[in-house]
């Protein structure tokens, strides 16, 4: 009976490592789904931003109303005082 029970107890440990190494390689997952996010999410922004320049500086009404999109939703003094440095506010 004894062998039984340390059997079960070696059985239930292996099960135990697995699962700390499945939640490791989760955790490891999620950081790297979170990178790849960001980087897409700069690479997004990157292209709308460089097309919203691009047709702000051929389209004066389009300049604007970004403008004054800029003025009101931007509302962060660091980001204020950038794009105040760039000629936008």
């Amino acid at each position: 009976m004894n062998g039984m029970t340390n059997s079960s107890n070696g059985r239930i440990e292996q099960l135990r490592q697995k699962e700390k190494e499945i939640r490791e390689r989760i955790a490891q997952e999620k950081v790297r789904a979170a990178r790849r996010k960001e980087k897409n999410d700069a690479k997004l922004f990157s292209v709308i931003g460089r097309a919203l320049l691009k047709y702000a500086a051929q389209t004066p009404d389009f300049e604007l109303m970004l403008r004054q999109t800029l003025q009101s939703v931007v509302t962060d003094e660091h980001e204020r005082r950038f794009l105040a440095s760039c000629g936008w506010l």
